[in-house]
């Protein structure tokens, strides 16, 4: 049962939770479903998967905390954390799997080492697990909720309550309010508790008889109870705070309050005083206001002296330092002041003063005359400030006097704007109490009813005799809710801006129970009282209530009754605000009010806010967020909730907080009062009709003609009340009910639609599974002046409508009052009859006529034929299945293929799919589809062009089927799966037309999902159970390699060949190159267990080989190129790996090849009679590479001339490589041709660039001589296994020299010619000319060139050879030069191409660009500052190797990469990662500008950029360095 209701939290890589699209301050929200039928109590509820990203920061030496209990049994302490260590790895997400037990609000933080090698704590998380609500043993869904808020105390006798709570069942209401049921205070509000450990003895008996009453009662008529808890305060006359005066804010445990008590107390005397002032005590208009106002200033304000209490008394200090001054001069020493502070300012040498001199180190609202200056440490201060002691005191005083101003005179702003405030709180409270229209117009000041309520509660404690002010609660405009506004943090008690409740004791919890002991464990009673016999509370003034507090309180009463229900009305004005006490306390649900509505539209809009996901919404998939575990064949509904058929548990992510909508609640104002008695029909039928908990107050169907008052009101509610419209809502219940029924998740199977039009709200529920829903007409009446209006008539699309009820409430007469009882507007509930429907087929359509008056509703169901659950199941399921047998070239088909490889694909016939007003997608395949939708389906973007455009027409859905016919036609099983597609496809065409995006969505994610999983099936096990990142820099491999018609790896077949980008280097000529494909040749075959492939690009290749080199563009061998002097060497290394990593990989030697050419290197056609007409061994094709350069090679470009190359000289033809056989090293090429991968001919005849190569990077070119070393390596490691026979090569001179001797002769010349120290003192060590040196402690690009300062350029090539052959390296060295790279040349995706520090530095890539700058123009800058990516991926694995190696804290005791280089290296590939995240060609970059800036020209996705990354993962995974 616990793995199916896992539930999955993602972590970022600092460790916070991943947040959904489009939620804003949402909250981490468990589902709200219900327990299976084998729960036992003790097993756990949810399974919680917390999932990091492999080697994210955060994993370093990392553990994870969570307070979840580790076992049912043991009692939550929400400061008790359990400890989980990080089990750190590279290539897959560390999963801690944590069961839960029991609901509530939970959290979760982590410790981490961090780069400073200190260790560091993230922030704490939280996340709520809600509770399991039964009635009558049956599982009640939050949305089902339907509650009745009752005042108790006008029920009357608990003789009434049987009937009383009979008559609310039987309105189909299913949990009841209870506003608190304690005792009551003097005041008799039932939120001003007397005792709150005592029921209400006018109720009740005793507490035993409540407890039976309630519990007998609720469970009679199958009801849940919920009660409000009142932490905040107490009744001003309960006894118990009389006894524990500490338990609130008074002089003592509050002394910041002083000032205010005696400004409350100077006010009540003010106010006894008026006519001894020859003042009004009655105010009858703004002039008695001013006169009021004006005596208070003099008699009050005046008086008090206020501020004394703000500032330090200059007068005192100054005598105090006078008297120490004369008297102990020879004690006090200068003090030492700090060099930050300047003695010259005096606002420093004040602040300075206040820190240091001042008993509190700040100024503090206390007693009067707190604020003061020790005069010790001031003279002391003042003997450093004049450098002596001996000097006058007139000179002292006027500084000290200078100072005390200077600290004063903010202290003197503040209490100026205190008074101002003061005043303005005082006038205004005085206005509203008795003269605005709004306010109570108390009348005559007196003892009863004086100017203003007092701020504090006065009583003499009976123990002591003391006498005591205790601040009252109350509330505050726009407060900052995690501020105590009784607290020293405010002083809205002076500023009298607090309205208060005089009834009302605010009380003093402190920070925890032993800060007041007797209040916490009274309130810690109280809550498990409430608990034990409520199933919900509902927190009273929780904006209010201190973090802490509730955090507490909640915790004891979850103790009692886990499954508390938690509801709360937050005034915080702020969502963010809410979020906190949401998640802090588990609140579960948030109330909110449809008569704060001001008009109809604000209506609609709160209707809509609430009433649930929009019809047709887009079912959320993870497409390709997640990783894939790949490892086996999914296993169907292992997980709950789930649309996808990819093993993949619900995601836990941030949610909006549950509402609880009422249409009215008990601090509301009525219908009748704020609209018309009439609107209680439309808005209550709006608000049931909506996707969430909704609620009333019990007078609200009964038409009750204004808001009572808790306080004053005195009369019962009737028990025979007949009035208003109690029988609608009862149905409009039950269809809730029945709407939860048949539904699994109300959350997202019930959609709804929302339409205003002036008078009329129309609502269309409508469940997304089954396609039966419902629909409401509702004409509101906000106002009596309501002109004509006849609704539009509603077209329900697709639709059949069954009209259920229609209604209209009139009012029918004036309202009575009685002296007794209760009672409402004297209304009619009349029946109205059905409006018109007219089906026609196609659609409903619902006519209204002038009989649908103001105060009118119309309900209907509706049922979309065709749209039901087995529609459902259909869309959703099988494509896993279907896509069983596809081989990986199917899947580059139906996922990808870019524009040049759709056309090549049909002839030229079909492109790529383009949508209206959105753009071309970048892939005909699903791929393409996936970029464009994902984020439309994550964010549930209805409005969007692809949704309006599937809205429209069939041609995409048609289009996702029908291009795959030629492909299917071509393969054994991709008809399979295109035939599901089209099944799928064809059904959804029957839905009606708004949702079609919702079905169309679902098909291409369903089936994107299946085929993706498909190909990480098809890869090596370490790519099906690795992260994201790696699983997507895999599927490039799919993307990449395909069929094509016009282009193979020869010329009479079309076998599947690698693109080196797409879509530049997709086709034809331009799609194979040798360089591309042998760089990627590791990543992109190897890495993913395409051995095959492998296989057949070094056969198609060794085929080729000519000159001793292989093609830079192959062509399919039809008229392959050779310009390329480094693409033999990576063939090399390719096959290398081949040997070394492919199951039986050595085999590849003895395979024979029909060459191309002949031997002596004529260039003949591909279908001449001598081509292919003899065959040499892959071994003889690696010893005649060898050979060939150790000889010589030199010749002149075969049909050289403008047809070949336009932009080359005729000098750039002309091709040599040879070998320096003084020192071993591979070189060639001239100043006129470029033959390495930097191979940009410059083309511009504007700027004189043309012929002129960018990079000509002529000599021995770094990178070659690891790659020359890795092969005369490998050959002789072979040789000493008996695999290969060649032993020496030929010199130009005809003499011999031994492959083991030409790689020792490397080996001892490699670093002397390379290497620059940072020294110059060590230059003679080496071949260096101290004049060109740019930078030190580098290793060269070049030995030899035509430009002798370019091989001096630091450039990021020499990762390639310390990753082929690291032995050719110095350990220091190559540590240092790789930082000193990864520090200037590393960008956020790719290496610069140059040092920035290089005169010829360009890192702006714009092949456009035809200017007379020859450095730039067409883009000869190429290889001259851009930031190319495949090269990082060399960087970074020589940069982990030679950390690992030779680095301290790089390698853990058992041998392995520790976490910390690791993290390093993980901390350099986020840049990649983000970027294959974002890319809409799902891969990475050919290159990028400056800092990662993005490059227009670049090729989008490139085979080598993603391949290069990959073999870094399969370093770690087998690369003998690291097997230990």
């Amino acid at each position: 049962m616990a793995q199916k209701r896992t539930v999955l939290l993602r972590l970022s890589n600092t460790g916070e939770p991943v947040n959904s699209e489009g939620v804003n301050n949402g909250v981490l929200l468990f589902p709200s479903i219900a327990l299976p039928n084998e729960y036992k109590l003790g097993d756990p509820i949810f399974q919680l998967h917390f999932q990091l990203n492999a080697a994210s920061p955060i994993t370093r030496n990392g553990q994870l905390f969570s307070n979840l209990p580790q076992d049912f049994n043991t009692p939550f302490d929400r400061h008790q954390y359990n400890e989980y260590n990080i089990e750190s790895s590279f290539h897959q997400d560390i999963t801690i799997k944590i069961p839960v037990y029991k609901p509530g609000s939970y959290s979760y933080y982590i410790s981490y080492e961090n780069d400073d090698s200190k260790q560091v704590e993230t922030e704490t998380f939280y996340f709520n697990v809600p509770p399991n609500l039964k009635l009558n043993n049956e599982y009640l869904a939050f949305n089902a909720i339907n509650i009745e808020s009752v005042v108790s105390k006008w029920i009357g006798p608990v003789s009434n309550w049987d009937k009383f709570f009979g008559n609310i069942a039987d309105k189909g209401y299913n949990m009841i309010h209870f506003t608190p049921l304690q005792s009551r205070g003097e005041s008799n509000s039932p939120y001003s508790i007397y005792d709150q450990l005592k029921f209400d003895p006018e109720i009740f008996a005793n507490n035993e008889e409540a407890t039976n009453l309630i519990t007998s009662i609720l469970t009679k008529y199958n009801l849940l109870s919920l009660t409000d808890v009142v932490w905040n305060h107490t009744a001003n006359n309960s006894d118990w705070i009389k006894e524990f005066p500490d338990a609130g804010y008074n002089v003592k445990t509050a002394p910041h309050l002083i000032a205010a008590i005696e400004l409350d107390s100077k006010l009540l005397e003010f106010s006894s005083k008026l006519s001894e002032y020859n003042l009004p005590t009655n105010i009858n208009n703004e002039h008695d206001l001013r006169v009021i106002m004006n005596g208070l200033s003099n008699f009050v304000i005046d008086d008090l002296n206020l501020w004394e209490y703000y500032v330090f008394d200059k007068v005192d200090i100054l005598q105090d330092l006078k008297k120490h001054y004369y008297d102990r001069t020879s004690t006090i020493s200068p003090v030492d002041i700090p060099a930050t502070v300047k003695l010259d300012n005096i606002k420093d040498l004040a602040d300075f003063t206040l820190s240091y001199a001042s008993a509190n180190a700040k100024a503090i609202l206390g007693e009067r005359g707190d604020n003061t200056l020790d005069s010790v440490k001031l003279l002391g201060i003042l003997f450093t400030v004049f450098k002596s002691k001996e000097i006058e005191f007139s000179i002292i005083s006027r500084k000290a006097e200078q100072i005390i101003d200077t600290i004063n005179a903010p202290l003197y702003a503040i209490y100026d704007d205190d008074i101002h405030t003061i005043k303005l709180q005082v006038e205004n409270r005085i206005k509203y109490l008795r003269l605005e229209e709004g306010g109570p117009k108390l009348g005559e000041i007196n003892d009863k009813n004086p100017l203003t309520e007092s701020y504090f509660t006065r009583f003499t404690q009976k123990s002591t005799g003391e006498e005591w002010a205790l601040a009252n609660n109350g509330w505050i405009w726009g407060g900052n809710p995690l501020v105590d506004f009784a607290s020293s943090q405010s002083r809205a008690y002076l500023r009298r801006e607090v309205i208060v409740w005089s009834d009302c004791v605010k009380l003093r919890y402190g920070e925890k129970p032993s800060d007041s002991p007797q209040l916490w464990d009274r309130m810690k009673k109280y809550t498990q009282i409430c608990a034990s016999l409520f199933n919900g509370f509902r927190i009273d003034n929780c904006h209010s209530t201190p973090l802490q507090v509730g955090e507490y309180l909640l915790d004891e009463a979850r103790k009692v009754n886990p499954n508390l229900y938690v509801v709360a009305e937050l005034f915080t004005g702020s969502e963010e605000m809410d979020k906190i006490f949401v998640e802090r306390l588990g609140i579960n649900t948030l109330i909110r009010e449809a008569m704060q509505a001001w008009n109809v539209q604000e209506l609609s809009r709160l209707v809509h806010k609430h009433g649930g996901r929009p019809i047709g919404s887009l079912t959320w998939l993870p497409l390709d967020d997640f990783a894939f575990p790949a490892n086996k064949e999914p296993v169907k509904d292992k997980y709950l909730d789930s649309y996808t058929e990819i093993e993949i548990p619900k995601i836990l992510s941030r949610q909006a907080p549950h509402a609880l909508f009422m249409d009215c609640t008990h601090d509301n104002e009525t219908p009748n009062q704020k609209r018309t008695p009439e609107d209680t029909l439309p808005n209550a039928a709006l608000v049931a009709f909506c996707s969430s908990a909704i609620g009333s107050v019990y007078g609200y169907d009964e038409i009750f003609p204004r808001l009572l008052n808790l306080v004053t009101e005195h009369r019962q509610y009737t028990l025979d009340d007949s009035n208003g419209i109690g029988i609608v809502k009862k149905k409009l219940h039950a269809i809730r009910k029945e709407l939860a029924a048949e539904s699994n998740d109300v959350l997202r199977d019930h959609e709804m639609y929302i339409h205003h039009e002036d008078q009329y709200i129309t609502i269309q529920r409508h469940n997304a599974r089954t396609g039966k829903g419902w629909f409401l007409i509702a004409r509101s009446k906000f106002n009596n002046y309501q002109g004509p209006q006849i609704l539009n008539p509603p077209v329900l699309s697709g639709t059949i409508v069954k009209h259920e009820f229609s209604y209209t409430l009139k009012k029918d007469g004036d309202f009575v009052e009685s002296d007794k009882f209760l009672t409402g507007v004297p209304t009619i509930l009349e029946e109205l009859p059905s409006p018109h429907i007219e089906y026609n087929g196609k659609e409903s359509i619902i006519s209204i006529d002038e009989s649908f008056i103001p105060g009118s509703i119309a309900v209907f169901s509706t049922e979309i034929p065709g749209v039901d659950l087995s529609l459902d199941h259909f869309v959703k399921e099988g494509a896993i299945e279907a896509s069983l047998g596809l081989d990986l070239y199917d899947l580059n088909a139906i996922l990808y293929k870019s524009s040049p490889e759709e056309l090549d694909a049909s002839a030229g016939t079909e492109n790529v799919y383009t949508i209206p007003n959105y753009g071309t997608l970048v892939y005909a395949g699903l791929e393409g589809w996936n970029t464009a939708l994902k984020h439309v389906i994550w964010q549930n973007n209805l409005g969007h062009t692809i949704c309006d455009h599937i809205r429209q027409g069939e041609w995409a859905l048609d289009y996702i089927v029908n291009r795959l016919d030629k492909y299917a036609k071509l393969s054994k099983n991709l008809g399979k799966f295109q035939d599901w597609l089209r099944t799928r496809i064809e059904a959804i065409k029957k839905a009606p037309y708004f949702l079609r995006p919702h079905y169309f969505a679902l098909v291409v994610g369903i089936a994107y999902e299946g085929a993706r999983f498909r190909a990480l099936r098809s890869f090596s096990p370490e790519i099906q159970m690795a992260t994201n990142f790696v699983q997507s820099l895999a599927l490039t491999s799919v993307q990449m390699v395909g069929k094509m018609n016009n282009t193979s790896l020869i010329p009479f077949d079309q076998i599947p060949c690698i693109a080196a980008g797409l879509p530049h280097f997709s086709n034809d000529y331009m799609r194979c190159w040798g360089r591309d494909v042998f760089i990627s040749f590791r990543g992109l075959f190897i890495v993913t267990g395409r051995f095959d492939d492998a296989k057949q690009h070094i056969l198609g290749f060794a085929k080729t080989l000519k000159h001793g080199l292989i093609p830079n563009l192959l062509d399919a061998g039809r008229n392959p190129r050779y310009n390329a002097r480094d693409a033999a060497w990576f063939f090399l290394q390719a096959i290398q790996e081949y040997v070394t990593y492919a199951p039986d990989g050595i085999e590849i030697l003895d395979e024979k090849v029909k060459r191309r050419f002949p031997l002596d290197d004529t260039w003949i056609a591909y279908d001449d009679e001598r081509a292919f007409s003899y065959e040499t061994s892959i071994r003889d094709v690696i010893y005649e590479i060898l050979s060939r350069h150790a000889k010589g090679i030199k010749y002149r470009e075969a049909n050289a001339g403008h047809n070949l190359d336009s932009q080359m000289k005729y000098e750039g033809f002309d091709v040599e490589v040879a070998v320096d056989w003084e020192t071993g090293l591979v070189r060639g090429g001239s100043q006129f041709n470029c033959g390495t991968w930097m191979d940009k001919m410059g083309e511009s005849e504007k700027s004189g660039s043309k012929g002129v190569p960018g990079t000509p990077r002529d000599g021995a070119a770094v990178e070659l001589q690891g790659l020359l070393k890795s092969a005369l390596r490998f050959v002789n490691k072979l040789h000493s296994q008996g695999s290969f026979e060649y032993t020496e090569v030929e010199k130009p001179d005809g003499s011999k020299i031994s492959l083991k001797g030409w790689e020792q002769l490397l080996q001892d010349n490699f670093e002397k010619q390379f290497f620059v120290p940072i020294d110059p003192n060590d230059d003679d060590k080496y071949v260096i000319n101290k004049s060109l040196v740019n930078r030190r402690g580098i290793y060269k690009d070049l030995y030899g060139s035509g430009k002798e300062y370019e091989d001096y350029q630091l450039r990021p090539n020499f990762p390639i050879a310390m990753v082929a052959a690291p032995e050719l390296f110095t350990p220091e060295h190559a540590l240092s030069a790789l930082r000193l790279a990864d520090a200037t040349i590393r960008g956020p995706v790719g290496m610069s191409t140059l040092d920035p520090s290089d005169y010829n530095y360009r890192p702006y890539y714009n092949n456009s660009e035809d200017s007379y700058d020859f450095a730039t123009s067409k883009g000869r800058n190429y290889h001259q500052g851009p930031e190319w990516v495949w090269v990082f991926g060399y960087f970074i694995r020589s940069y982990l190797l030679f950390h690992y190696l030779h680095a301290s804290d790089c390698q853990t005791k058992s041998g392995t990469p520790s976490a910390q280089i690791l993290t390093e290296v993980n901390k350099r590939i986020q840049g990649h990662n983000k970027w294959i995240k974002e890319s809409p060609w799902a891969g990475l970059t050919e290159l990028t500008n400056k800092n990662g800036e993005v490059c227009h020209d670049s090729s989008p996705t490139q085979a080598w950029s993603s391949s290069c990354l990959l073999d870094l993962y399969y370093d770690l995974w087998n690369d003998e360095h690291y097997q230990r």
